[in-house]
């Protein structure tokens, strides 16, 4: 079987320990996830609900677009053990290792309960990002498409409608290891290229928790040679790690030219990417579906810099398509 780097048709940028392939194929839709609306997701949930309809497309791109690494999740474990299996069926079918980029949510919690998906922690990333960025953060959230996909018929909220994290609770936050050991176990078997734990930073960041962020960092070291971060709102958040030395090997961040869900706004967040001592592996460079072509790629590798892109395609020929347009931008191989 040939490596992820023999087989691999694209260029690659070193992150950490190891070489990445510069485009990288995103686990959004075999998870359901169309950033479109709810009948876009159940199209999804039912299209990719066979190994082989997700095989098929992860083949092409294995063969005809030359991408040796995909993204890979524990998040929505029906599908995404199903991805995984996808993945697994594809190596074997063409004799080619693909290198997996692991998304791992850690698990923050205040009295027994996880942050990640409270209520208050979108209150405290909004009173941060308003801080920065007043005004035009505002206008920016409540019109920007996906955070409008991502609440469906519900109200946004923010630090007025619902009250943020103290000083003194966020001085409670702690690390459940035990659910974050049950976390790595969905990826038992797998060999890792890079670990990416999640945007639960952002929270830890803004609340001054730099302890926990370099505990668990410490923890997924011991296990990984290669460790990245997610980051959600990056124009607040990177500037706090790059201060604290936070000792990760990149970023992992949205990136694309409309500056859909790139927060406080596209301006700041753009600065503090191209101030990032770390490299960058760009995600959403489509705008989830919004911004496609040529276009897309050239902003996020030529204006921008990234070291790397992260994009989902669902078909065969989305596949042809934005790996030929991916892959003229960074002046590959057809």
């Amino acid at each position: 079987m040939k490596t992820y780097l023999e087989g691999c048709g694209v260029p690659t940028r070193r992150v950490g320990n190891v070489e990445v392939p510069r485009l990288i194929m995103g686990i959004h839709p075999y998870d359901g996830c169309s950033y479109q609306n709810p009948d876009r997701d159940a199209q999804n949930g039912r299209a990719f609900s066979q190994v082989s309809a997700v095989s098929d497309v992860i083949r092409c791109a294995v063969e005809e677009g030359g991408v040796t690494a995909v993204q890979v999740d524990h998040m929505l474990p029906v599908l995404d053990r199903l991805h995984l299996q996808a993945v697994w069926e594809t190596q074997r079918a063409t004799q080619t290792e693909i290198g997996l980029v692991a998304f791992i949510l850690i698990p923050v919690m205040l009295d027994g309960e996880q942050t990640t998906f409270s209520p208050r922690s979108h209150a405290t990333f909004y009173a941060h990002n308003e801080r920065m960025a007043g005004d035009a953060f505002r206008e920016h959230i409540r019109t920007d498409p996906i955070v409008r996909y991502n609440i469906g018929d519900g109200e946004l909220v923010t630090s007025e409608t619902v009250k943020p994290y103290t000083e003194e609770e966020a001085s409670r936050f702690e690390i459940d290891y035990g659910i974050l050991e049950l976390y790595l176990g969905f990826f038992a078997g797998c060999d890792i290229l890079v670990a990416d734990p999640g945007t639960e930073i952002d929270l830890l960041a803004m609340m001054g928790r730099f302890d926990l962020i370099r505990d668990y960092v410490g923890f997924l070291r011991e296990r990984f040679g290669t460790v990245i971060t997610s980051v959600h709102h990056a124009g607040v958040t990177l500037p706090l790690l790059e201060q604290e030395n936070i000792p990760v090997d990149g970023y992992l961040t949205t990136v694309n030219q409309p500056g859909t869900f790139m927060f406080p706004t596209r301006d700041h967040a753009i600065d503090a990417i191209k101030n990032a001592s770390k490299p960058v592996i760009a995600i959403k460079p489509m705008a989830g579906g919004r911004y496609l072509g040529h276009q897309a790629f050239d902003y996020v590798f030529n204006d921008v810099g990234v070291a790397a892109s992260m994009f989902g395609m669902g078909t065969v020929d989305q596949v042809r398509e934005t790996m030929g347009a991916a892959k003229d931008v960074l002046g590959a191989a057809a």
